[in-house]
């Protein structure tokens, strides 16, 4: 995404398009916050494999506890196109990130819940639209940004629009901001929601958005715990051990163990066979086309 000036693309994010970083960054330069220091990424770049060690179940686990946006996250750092442009970024005519509806590069090494991708209003229906008011309010209705500072990271645009994600990694809330700025005092923020169905999703961001910024945290009854999330990450463990080039008999033996055979797997563990061949069938698709699944429904 284009930047409105070199403040956001030092401040915002790493200069080389890395995980997108505390807000603690921007306003220890700015508001001279010093007891917060930003958190640095090892940045690496990726050009092929596996994303996470497929045959170890640990590898995953973060992603029990994460919003389901974190596996649209998990399969675009997988596919290949996101890795080559990623790559070739900064080049004259380089594609940007919006081609993957992103509001700013983030490198396919880091993980979910440090890379905290920021993900465009068009394809998160989460988003909250918002700009500042003016009129008088109590100071328990004004919103400090500085109260959230470890989990904010910001995309600023060419047309001024600040995008917000407050995220410890696992869950997220978005904020576009037209009009005016969060850095600085506090500020009357005016939410701006229409619709009856999609009213929905921003209406639960909005209650999250509004304990967040009273309490400085979320409770953990506010946080979703995803159903699917021990199916989603096999099918992901199954993209891993494709860019790895295992077979699927490998898969297997390690979803399922003791109970493979080790020879007539084909016949003598059929249902086995079937879930693991359903299993590549869904990870090729998710590779191909990373942003297709239900992860913003």
């Amino acid at each position: 995404m284009a930047r409105s000036s070199q403040w956001s693309t030092h401040f915002a994010r790493s200069p080389d398009g890395g995980g997108a970083q505390p807000l603690t960054t921007v306003l220890g330069a700015i508001l001279a916050l010093d007891e917060y220091f930003p958190k640095i990424f090892r940045l690496f770049s990726m050009t092929g494999g596996p994303a996470a060690d497929w045959r170890s179940s640990q590898a995953y686990r973060e992603l029990l506890v994460s919003d389901r946006r974190t596996f649209a996250w998990e399969w675009l750092r997988r596919n290949d196109m996101y890795r080559r442009l990623w790559s070739q970024r900064g080049q004259p005519g380089a594609i940007g990130p919006e081609r993957f509806a992103l509001l700013g590069w983030i490198d396919p090494a880091l993980p979910a819940p440090d890379a905290r991708p920021i993900w465009s209003i068009d394809k998160d229906p989460r988003v909250l639209r918002a700009r500042l008011a003016t009129a008088s309010a109590p100071p328990d209705d004004l919103f400090d940004i500085r109260s959230v500072a470890p989990f904010v990271s910001v995309e600023i645009g060419v047309d001024h629009i600040e995008h917000w994600l407050l995220s410890d990694g696992h869950w997220a809330i978005r904020l576009d901001l037209q009009g005016g700025t969060l850095l600085g005092s506090p500020a009357l923020v005016e939410q701006r929601i229409a619709g009856l169905q999609s009213a929905r999703p921003k209406l639960e961001a909005l209650r999250q958005f509004i304990v967040l910024a009273s309490a400085g945290h979320l409770p953990a009854s506010m946080i979703p715990r995803e159903r699917k999330a021990a199916q989603w990450i096999r099918e992901l463990r199954a993209g891993d051990a494709i860019l790895d080039g295992a077979s699927q008999h490998q898969l297997a033996h390690e979803l399922f163990g003791a109970a493979m055979s080790a020879r007539r797997w084909r016949v003598e563990n059929s249902s086995h066979r079937l879930r693991v061949q359903r299993l590549f069938k869904i990870a090729r698709m998710r590779l191909s086309c990373p942003l297709d699944g239900p992860w913003f429904d």
